[in-house]
């Protein structure tokens, strides 16, 4: 990333992300108590955290080694991370001592490691909290060494963050000028919450809500200086979507009150959040419900439950860009009480692509692709392996699908073009060169079925029953392209009524001329088609139809380009036919002869199908060849 482009793009400052050191020493030798965290080195670049014997969390080398983090920092547009130890290491159910012991090693080694960051590296340091004065002490110790604040629990054992002792602490902070970062941890009802990552999803949440709620309605901020800067992680947790419920018991139930001197919204102003919600939605409603000012980029880097891209949630988003503004760089400039970071490494300006400012253009927000990849919703619960490829298997046939009508629609103008003029070559040219695409969509469409194929039978059908009465042969959009390609059937109408916009769209598509018409309509101008008397059955016109591309082969020299669009109707033709035969072969291969979920007979239908093509008068014209 070069200078300029540093200078372009709002700075981006991540308050909330972890580091481990990549050793430290034995600390259940040390104090001579088991089950303390320990790091065990597997695979170059790879380690797990131990806990004694029972293993924690897998980690890569982001954790210890500034190179690799400062890469990925470059790759997200990162500008300056404050970095915090991770929970498991606040060893605040120990005896004080061996608390301060633990903090001071890894607060020295956040120090260690920022050192190496060039100056876009900064921390904060953690304290023995179930120690008062011990905890002030290493924060002032903490500050001096160049710590910007200090990580905390949201409780220490039963006390929760209006314990008194932890008041006096917070005030400290206060008088320090330490930012303040609470991160939940030891989260409660453990027995409740053993299966599917619930003290994560559930518990964390939950916890930091309680520390909000505990220091709003114990009258702490009451008590509290203003000058206090103090954040709460993942978006605050479950409390700014239950304010109101808060709201609600303070002005209607006395009790529910306790010691504030104002109701709960009053003190939104006292405290920030950052932004690890991971979703567009909760993050506009946080945004309106705490305020622009009190929410700061927080990605939780680099663990698998943190923002995947950091700083992308808020860069996606369709906040106001003085506002991305602010949530990327500006809030956390004020809340860490210092300038604007560094620019990003010169030493990377020629490898590394450049970061768009907010206002602009990025390839996800071109993409839509937060919105994309939101799309996919299973029926089967809990979800089976592979309905995620069916759904996205299909609707990938639906853009490729929308991409056809797209091209088809231009075919369409081209014929009629060459058919207005048939002098002129541009039309003819033009024609081809879609329909060729044309046919290469469709191949692509046909070698979709051999990723289908990668399914067992077994496993589809274990979901197949969630589809019903779901069927592709409910597509508009395929029915829209056998109508513009010449295969209309007023009957087929029936079965989307129940979609009116899309029954609006097919009416509209059997009205209007198809590729079929305007392409034989086109050689007529050209004088290959004759005129047929008005008594002619349906087959005279087949007939005559099919002779006009007679006409055109055999006069080769004259024709080459109309031979070329004749070539190229007969492959998409062809290839559709192949799909249609590729589907059949792929329902008996995954459910035999079946019923469809759609109602129909299955594979015996879809054969019925194959006599079906677009442009039967191009096949009829080889034979005429051979005579």
């Amino acid at each position: 990333m070069s200078t300029a482009n540093n200078t372009a793009h709002n700075k981006a400052i991540d308050i909330h992300n972890h580091f481990f050191p990549r050793a430290w020493p034995d600390l259940a030798a040390r104090f001579g108590t088991p089950d303390w965290p320990w790091i065990k080195h597997t695979d170059p670049g790879h380690a797990e955290i131990m806990i004694g014997d029972r293993f924690f969390r897998k980690i890569y080398a982001a954790c210890w080694d500034a190179e690799v983090r400062l890469r990925e920092m470059d790759r997200d547009g990162i500008d300056m991370q404050v970095i915090s130890a991770t929970p498991v290491l606040f060893a605040y159910n120990r005896p004080p001592e061996q608390a301060l012991d633990c903090a001071r090693i890894f607060n020295d080694a956040a120090l260690e490691l920022c050192a190496q960051g060039k100056g876009r590296l900064k921390s904060l340091c953690q304290v023995p909290l179930q120690d008062i004065d011990a905890a002030c002490k290493e924060l002032t110790r903490s500050m001096k060494e160049g710590h910007l604040g200090v990580q905390i629990g949201n409780h220490v054992a039963e006390k929760n963050l209006d314990d008194p002792g932890i008041v006096t602490f917070l005030h400290h902070c206060a008088d320090e000028g330490a930012a303040v970062l609470v991160h939940p941890w030891d989260m409660f009802a453990p027995l409740r919450m053993t299966n599917y990552m619930l003290p994560w999803t559930v518990g964390m949440p939950a916890e930091t809500q309680l520390s909000i709620v505990a220091l709003i309605l114990s009258g702490a901020f009451d008590k509290l200086p203003q000058t206090l800067r103090i954040c709460f992680a993942h978006g605050g947790g479950s409390f700014p979507y239950l304010l109101g419920r808060l709201e609600n018991a303070w002005h209607h139930h006395p009790v529910a009150r306790g010691l504030c001197a104002l109701p709960p919204s009053h003190y939104l102003n006292r405290f920030s959040v950052d932004s690890a919600v991971f979703d567009q939605r909760a993050l506009e409603f946080l945004a309106a419900t705490m305020g622009t000012d009190q929410i700061m980029l927080g990605t939780d880097y680099p663990f698998p439950l943190g923002e995947e891209r950091s700083g992308a949630l808020i860069r996606e988003s369709q906040l106001q860009p003085e506002v991305k503004t602010k949530l990327l760089g500006e809030n956390a400039q004020r809340f860490l009480a210092i300038a604007a970071p560094p620019a990003a490494a010169n030493d990377t300006a020629i490898s590394a692509p450049a970061i768009p400012r907010e206002e602009q253009l990025t390839y996800s927000s071109y993409l839509k692709v937060s919105e994309l990849l939101r799309l996919q919703h299973p029926q089967s619960s809990p979800p089976h392996h592979d309905e995620l490829l069916f759904i996205i298997v299909h609707q990938t046939y639906e853009l490729w699908f929308k991409e056809l009508l797209h091209d088809l629609d231009a075919v369409v103008a081209s014929l009629k073009a060459a058919g207005m003029n048939p002098t002129s070559r541009d039309g003819v040219y033009e024609a081809a060169r879609l329909l060729r695409r044309c046919t290469e969509i469709t191949r692509v469409l046909v070698e979709q079925f051999t990723i289908l194929e990668t399914m067992l039978p077994t496993h589809f059908l274990a979901f197949r029953s969630k589809l019903q009465p779901a069927s592709g042969f409910q597509s508009e959009q395929f029915r829209e392209l056998e109508f513009l390609c010449g295969l209309k059937d007023e009957k087929m109408l029936r079965y989307h009524r129940p979609t009116p916009e899309a029954h609006a769209q097919l009416e509209r598509r059997l009205r209007e001329p198809s590729v079929h018409e305007v392409f034989f309509e086109a050689l007529r101008s050209l004088g290959k088609v004759p005129l047929i008397p008005d008594k002619a059955t349906e087959r005279d016109l087949f007939d005559a139809r099919a002779h006009a591309v007679l006409s055109l082969y055999q006069d080769e020299k004259n024709h080459r380009d109309w031979i070329d669009v004749c070539e190229r109707l007969t492959e998409f033709d062809e290839l559709v036919v192949s799909w249609r035969l590729r589907h059949i072969q792929l329902v008996e291969r995954t459910m035999g002869v079946r019923m469809g979920t759609g109602g129909s007979s299955g594979a015996s239908y879809l054969k019925l199908t194959l006599d079906k093509k677009f442009f039967p008068e191009l096949w009829e014209a080889r034979t005429l060849l051979t005579q």
